[in-house]
């Protein structure tokens, strides 16, 4: 009889650890889960660099075509504006 005092107090020791125990078993799968949350975030995060990255290709390129549009029309009214002078020089001296 004298044993039961202290085999209740082994009881209450292996109680105790076995709370521990599954308290730090409850904080790891929680730090598991933010883990794979934060994975999932990640996932998305490179997913959206890479359409960004794909949607700013686009617009350099169609900048990069009005440029060239742009110099195009530029050429175009320059060269336009010269015969018309010439037309114009012509008409001054003719007359």
């Amino acid at each position: 009889m004298a044993d039961t005092p202290k085999l209740e107090a082994s009881f209450d020791r292996f109680e105790a650890a076995l709370g521990q125990f599954e308290a730090a078993m409850a904080r790891r799968a929680e730090l598991e889960n933010r883990a794979y949350v934060a994975q999932g975030e990640a996932e998305a995060l490179r997913l959206d660099r890479s359409k960004l990255a794909q949607e700013l290709d686009a617009v350099r390129s169609k900048a990069s075509d009005l440029i060239d549009t742009s110099k195009k029309a530029v050429n175009k009214i320059d060269a336009a504006m010269s015969r018309i002078r010439a037309v114009m020089h012509s008409n001054q001296g003719g007359g």
